[in-house]
């Protein structure tokens, strides 16, 4: 029973009414069950991971060559630049519209640029070749601005602090600025010892988590009995809670990090879905569609003082100036609205100029006239025909807006 009471965490000199220790059994075969489970898909894992690493090892060996200087032709530097966070480059205006710039012995590349936001999830990849043993990672945080781009900060990384490190994710304080960003960062300077070393260290921990879950396993069954656990004098490998602990810290510490990785793809996701939901791309026929309405709307001002029409023309001139992929989310339904005042002002249009038009059929003045009234027709068909087609885009930006609550 001093064992019992000792994997309890409970002092056998101490009194304990029989509530309390039944209490206290039925709460330790609960975590000890669920530590079972949590051993058991972590190796599950480990067995992938080292399945990954042996095709990986096998390929490299069939396609690696070795370069000069101890390099080959599979030496690379990747780099995922995940998020940043709290970013601030101490400017007035407080434009905030960040990128990340890389650079590598002589060669650059950058993120995109994330809009209106101090703490952008990019989740981009970078490779970079390596070409000689010595060099230094250079990473800038850019603000691009009107009056151009401003720093927030950079990090500078030797390739040497790289070579004999694992797979590093960690978050990174940006100097000379405030703020930071998170980033993995591999550095591979031979292929076959990279997935050698992942294998060995797989192998390792498998070994380690199997002999932890033999040990444990054996109380399977005995917590299927009511205080089994009691009925055994083979309480050893359960006293040794320091090694249980560290095992599921490991644990926890991998599977936390995977999960923060995730949760920022996962966000960065959202976040460009709800960017294309928001930016209404126009197709070929609603463009042509447009041009023609404007040329439509110019003529028609020969015959009639047609302010409305001329409004219209000018605010779909100034979206498509301004981009014609321009996102006019809270400009549609006053778009939608000013088309339909202008349909009942060219249907009205037509019942009280249609005589007039038809009166004289041998009037050259009237023939002029009849033009302009069935470019008038077509403007009226168009509209209609852009009515429908933004009502459906209306919907189409509900609809999504509901998946992405959901």
């Amino acid at each position: 029973m001093t064992k019992i009471f000792k994997i309890l965490g409970k002092n056998p000199n101490e009194s304990m009414t029989i509530e309390e220790f039944i209490e206290s059994y039925v709460s330790y075969e609960e975590q000890l069950k669920i530590k079972l489970i949590k051993i058991e898909k972590y190796l599950d894992d480990l067995t992938e991971n080292k399945k990954r690493a042996e095709e990986g090892k096998q390929n490299a060996e069939l396609n690696e060559q070795e370069k000069e200087n101890g390099l080959t032709n599979k030496s690379n530097l990747y780099i995922t630049i995940i998020e940043g966070k709290d970013l601030d480059d101490g400017g007035i205006v407080g434009e905030c519209n960040p990128f990340v710039q890389l650079s590598f012995q002589g060669n650059k590349q950058k993120s995109l640029v994330k809009k209106n936001t101090y703490n952008p999830a990019w989740n981009e990849n970078f490779k970079f070749e390596i070409q000689s043993q010595e060099g230094v990672l250079n990473i800038e945080v850019l603000n691009e601005t009107l009056l151009g781009n401003k720093s927030f900060g950079y990090i500078n990384i030797n390739l040497n602090d790289l070579k004999n490190q694992e797979e590093k994710i960690s978050w990174f304080d940006l100097n000379t600025g405030k703020g930071k960003i998170r980033m993995k960062i591999i550095c591979i300077i031979n292929l076959v010892n990279y997935y050698q070393n992942e294998l060995n260290k797989t192998i390792t921990e498998l070994t380690h988590f199997e002999k932890i879950y033999d040990d444990l396993r054996i109380y399977e069954e005995l917590m299927k009995i009511p205080f089994g656990l009691i009925y055994t004098q083979n309480l050893e490998p359960l006293l040794d809670t320091e090694n249980i602990r560290n095992s599921e810290n490991l644990i926890d510490s991998n599977r936390e990090m995977k999960k923060n990785v995730y949760a920022s793809e996962s966000r960065d996701d959202v976040n460009l879905k709800n960017k294309n939901m928001n930016r209404i791309k126009w197709n070929r026929l609603t463009q042509l569609l447009m041009m023609i309405l404007i040329v439509c709307s110019f003529f028609t001002l020969l015959e009639r003082s047609d302010f409305l029409n001329l409004f219209l023309s000018i605010i779909i001139m100034v979206l498509f100036v301004l981009d014609k992929n321009s996102n006019i989310e809270k400009y549609l339904q006053p778009l939608i609205l000013t088309i339909g005042g202008s349909l009942i002002y060219d249907f009205i249009w037509f019942i009280t100029q249609f005589w007039s038009f038809m009166a004289d059929l041998d009037d050259p003045e009237i023939r002029l006239k009849r033009i302009i009234y069935i470019i008038c027709i077509s403007n009226f068909i168009i509209k209609v025909c852009l009515i429908k087609g933004l009502n459906s885009v209306k919907k189409k930006k509900l609809y999504s807006s509901l998946e992405i609550k959901e």
